[in-house]
């Protein structure tokens, strides 16, 4: 059998240096990375082409409507300006079953009907079938033909401009929030802390295979007994840790380059929200650094967790089934996420913060949203150093106990006992 591990020494340098470019060197690992940028960019060209066909679409069949429809209306309101229909070439019907009756046998497109409070009672379109759209272009035209009416209606009896085109056109709104005396922007607050939520949840889909065989296919290629005999098992685990952790951030960069370059070069295609740039996004320097260490170490608890499960498989492909179980722990908490945004310190929400298994994301979650005291942050955070050190101390017993048994899973009261 020929030892496929060319370590010099037992340095941790040289089991980093060997994992991480083992696993740069497999085709596997850069199909992962690279195919969710493909996916991401496609669903957005197809999203944004959509969007722009749908809107053309629409802006054609509203104006060919407009233009060679025949329109007649029954306005029992009162509010239609009789002489909008004529220079609209709109018609006016003697009563309602008369204009149902033009449209069924097609000498009218459409017919509008406005009861007295239309405001209540709603208006009532009759009109040939457009084909399925999202917004029928005559829904569009009965309101604006009311709101046309109504408009002159106030101008006329007020004489104030501005009255009418506050009822055209609502006028922008522009809201300041304060927290603590201090001017704050809710949708800007939450970027900074919000990417290192975002990096662990994407670190965690993308490398969990990758943590859950790193020990497994050691010991199906029988390799781990031999590795033992060189390198303690400790230096081993805590190598693969780190390995782990540089190989995530590796993918994040080739997930993320492409929509910074993106955000460079074509600001107009892919940009912030509201008119958000960089220079507007405020950096917290205690919330950063929290989120900062909530993800280093909830990111290594993890690892350390999943490598130790793996390790007590007798291969890859019997420890991908418990893959789900592994996962899921870190999303339970965003299915509490209103209670989260809602009631932060409810009973439910406390638990999953100091729960070791859910304490990362929601830590980072109310990190995000600022929902989390000083006192909380440091309480969750030796929640997650206490968590992370126990996680690489049951992946180094998995490991070194695990790798004597080849053929067969080891129980965790079994690795306990020993």
């Amino acid at each position: 059998m020929k030892f496929s591990y060319p370590y010099t020494n037992n340095t941790m340098w040289n089991i980093i240096n060997f994992e991480v470019f083992r696993a740069l060197k497999k085709k596997s690992f850069w199909y992962a990375s690279i195919a969710p940028v493909l996916i991401i960019l496609a669903v957005f060209g197809i999203e944004k082409l959509s969007i722009q066909n749908a809107q053309k679409n629409a802006q054609t069949q509203d104006q060919n409507f407009s233009q060679n429809a025949k329109i007649s209306v029954l306005d029992n309101s009162g509010l239609i300006d009789p002489q909008l229909l004529v220079t609209q070439h709109i018609g006016v019907e003697p009563n309602k079953d008369a204009g149902i009756a033009a449209v069924k046998n097609g000498q009218l497109a459409a017919f509008f009907y406005y009861p007295q409070n239309p405001e209540t009672n709603g208006i009532q379109v009759y009109a040939k079938d457009q084909g399925l759209s999202i917004t029928q272009p005559y829904n569009d035209a009965a309101t604006n033909l009311l709101k046309q009416g109504v408009s002159k209606a106030v101008s006329s009896a007020t004489g104030n401009s501005e009255a009418v085109q506050i009822l055209e056109k609502s006028p922008t709104v522009t809201a300041t929030t304060y927290k603590s005396g201090a001017e704050i922007n809710d949708l800007t607050n939450v970027i900074a802390p919000g990417i290192f939520a975002g990096i662990f949840f994407l670190v965690i889909i993308l490398l969990s295979y990758t943590m859950l065989s790193s020990t497994a296919e050691e010991k199906a290629n029988k390799t781990a007994e031999i590795l033992l005999t060189s390198i303690k098992a400790r230096t081993l685990i805590l190598g693969k840790i780190i390995s782990l952790i540089i190989l995530g951030f590796v993918q994040i960069a080739v997930l993320t380059i492409p929509f910074v370059c993106a955000y460079v070069f074509f600001p107009s295609l892919l940009g912030f929200p509201s008119g958000i740039t960089l220079s507007s996004i405020p950096i917290n320097p205690i919330v950063v650094t929290f989120a900062a260490l909530f993800f280093i170490v909830g990111l290594i608890m993890y690892i350390g967790f999943v490598v130790g499960l793996g390790a007590l498989f007798p291969g890859g492909n019997d420890a991908s089934r418990f893959m789900g179980f592994a996962i899921i722990w870190n999303f339970v908490p965003i299915y509490a996420i209103s209670s989260i945004i809602s009631s932060p310190h409810a009973l439910i929400v406390t638990i999953f913060t100091y729960f070791p298994l859910t304490a990362p994301s929601t830590l980072l979650l109310r990190n995000t949203i600022g929902s989390l005291t000083v006192s909380e942050s440091i309480g969750g955070l030796m929640v997650l150093i206490l968590s992370a050190g126990i996680a690489i101390w049951f992946a180094v017993r998995a490991f070194r106990y695990g790798s004597m048994e080849y053929g067969r899973r080891i129980g965790l009261k079994e690795l306990l006992r020993n």
